[in-house]
């Protein structure tokens, strides 16, 4: 059977380097289509609010606005406006899908260099923290933009996706004698911990400062796992090198 590494010295293409490789498909991913979509339809919202406003103040200022149009025109703005939270909503989970995907791609790519071993954490963030740093010696709290608000990113994803863009707690039934439940529950522990994510009405709104950070943030993290676990592979593909014990 050829592995990876037999592939390539057959080829000629020189060393295997999936950090790099991955990393390229992701900056393509999120310059390309997550980001690129949510600017543009950023700007469309804006440009379309903004229109109606116009009309709103030449109406008021030659004398010709009247209330119940007024109301009208209002209610398109806001309309506007709730589909730019929408929007960046949308890019968040997109952008957090995303960089999760390139940690679970590389971990199945090396497979055969290191095979998984078994992790008693729970969460998606931890377990993939846990697998690096025991499979390949990477601590990804290292990284210059740390990893702590990935966390946050992923918990405000799931939210969106399954609580109906809504600060709910994740309880879906309460136990015999605990304190009723309802879907309109605040989260009180993931308000406190993520309050930037979570507007005055316990809605996961993600603003666009808030998605052009995160964005900052996945590029350097991604770049930094790809740099740092490159050198690890070629060590463990080179057979004079040995492998590190599993």
């Amino acid at each position: 059977m050829i592995d990876h590494n037999d592939a390539i010295e057959i080829s000629g293409l020189g060393e295997w380097t999936p950090g790099a490789q991955e990393v390229g498909r992701f900056r393509e991913d999120l310059d390309l289509r997550i980001v690129a979509t949510a600017e543009t339809m950023a700007r469309t919202l804006e440009a379309r609010a903004e229109t109606v406003l116009s009309r709103l103040r030449q109406a008021e200022a030659t004398g010709n606005l009247r209330e119940d149009r007024e109301a009208v025109a209002m209610e398109a703005v806001f309309d506007s406006v709730e589909h730019l939270r929408f929007t960046y909503n949308w890019a968040h989970v997109m952008l957090t899908t995303r960089v999760v995907d390139v940690l679970k791609t590389l971990s199945l790519q090396l497979i055969d260099l290191r095979p998984k071993g078994k992790c008693s954490e729970k969460g998606e963030i931890p377990r993939l923290r846990a697998e690096f740093a025991d499979r390949f010696r990477l601590e990804l709290s290292q990284c210059p933009s740390g990893d702590s608000f990935l966390e946050g990113m992923v918990l405000t994803r799931n939210k969106i996706v399954h609580n109906g863009s809504m600060a709910w707690e994740a309880l879906s039934t309460p136990d015999e004698g605990a304190e009723s439940w309802s879907p309109w529950k605040c989260g009180r522990d993931f308000v406190a911990s993520f309050p930037e994510y979570v507007d005055s009405s316990n809605r996961i709104t993600v603003t666009e400062e808030l998605f052009c950070q995160n964005v900052e943030r996945a590029k350097v993290f991604v770049t930094w796992v790809g740099e740092h676990l490159d050198p690890f592979v070629q060590l463990l593909a080179k057979p004079s090198a040995g492998r590190l014990p599993s």
